[in-house]
């Protein structure tokens, strides 16, 4: 009865003993730095990379996150020492985790012109991608964009934009110029939102005709749109004598980035119209040809100011 009672207490001593033996084998391995070859971790989570270096002997020690974009978030991207390379048992092998791709905030460009909202989308990391134009609001100018704004995106994303390619035009029916004195058809014109493009005279021995529009381009009826320009042409004297006179208007903007709004007004005692107005690039030059009645002043503006000294090659 006592030895059945013996048997069981030897095998638990036996086994203590064997696991103790074990342990302390270990111990005196690393103690006495028993060299061991460092396994390859890179690319490997980091529960996977402890399963490789423990049986090594050797430790795992985080030293830095870093985004990336080709290894996966919580994975190693390198590790130190190298693999294969000989270390004693006992170190760490300091590692660099991925934060997985580098993400941006998507800035709200809406409203922006296209060229400032590149730099802000550069700035935050991104980029524009092929954009999609359609009507409405100053041409240019951003509508909407493929993410929401304040949205995280990784790193070089390109986003597609939706611009304006200008407001809606608007269809007209060409009015009937011809018979009308040259300020009639200018006023007109400018009523229907039109804009003379060119103004020729034409010498015909009629004195009644003389000052008035004999011909249009386009035709009376012909469908326009809201903006186009005009050709007329207005009977002159026999002897060619002048009746209208003409004026270039030219500025170069100045440079930098975005748009700035021109336009070109006439003045004609106390009336005032804007004969063209448009939005151009930081940069490039407007040059315009006015049509001048005696009395008129032409007038350009930038951004809302006058430009004095605007005017060259008088006609």
């Amino acid at each position: 009865m006592k030895r059945r009672w013996l048997l069981p207490l030897y095998t638990a001593l036996a086994l203590g003993i064997a696991g103790l033996g074990a342990y302390l084998a270990v111990a005196l391995f690393v103690e006495q730095g028993g060299e061991v070859a460092v396994p390859a971790i890179t690319g490997l989570s980091l529960s996977a990379a402890l399963d490789e270096v423990t049986p090594q002997a050797l430790g795992l020690e985080v030293a830095a996150f870093e985004y990336s974009d080709a290894v996966p978030e919580n994975h190693i991207v390198r590790q130190r020492p190298a693999a294969e390379r000989v270390v004693r048992g006992g170190r760490a092998v300091a590692v660099v985790v991925s934060r997985g791709p580098e993400r941006h905030p998507v800035p709200d460009v809406r409203g922006l012109p296209l060229e400032d909202a590149r730099i802000l989308l550069g700035e935050a990391g991104l980029k524009e991608s092929a954009a999609v134009r359609i009507h409405g609001g100053p041409a240019g100018q951003v509508l909407a964009l493929g993410a929401d704004p304040g949205s995280r995106l990784p790193r070089g994303t390109a986003l597609p934009l939706v611009l304006s390619s200008g407001p809606r035009p608007v269809r007209l029916r060409m009015p009937r110029l011809e018979g009308l004195g040259v300020d009639r058809a200018l006023a007109t014109l400018d009523r229907h939102g039109l804009r003379a493009a060119r103004v020729e005279e034409v010498s015909l021995e009629d004195p009644s005709r003389r000052g008035k529009v004999v011909s249009q381009e386009p035709l009376p009826g012909f469908p326009v749109l809201q903006g186009d320009g005009v050709t007329l042409s207005v009977a002159g004297s026999a002897g060619g004598a002048a009746l209208v006179r003409g004026v270039w208007l030219s500025r170069t903007l100045a440079p930098g980035f975005g748009r700035h709004r021109v336009e070109m007004r006439m003045e004609d005692g106390e009336r005032t119209w804007t004969v063209a107005d448009e939005w151009l690039p930081a940069g490039s030059t407007f040059r315009r040809w006015l049509p001048l009645r005696p009395g008129q002043r032409a007038r350009l503006r930038i951004d809302g100011e006058d430009i004095p000294n605007a005017e060259e090659e008088p006609r």
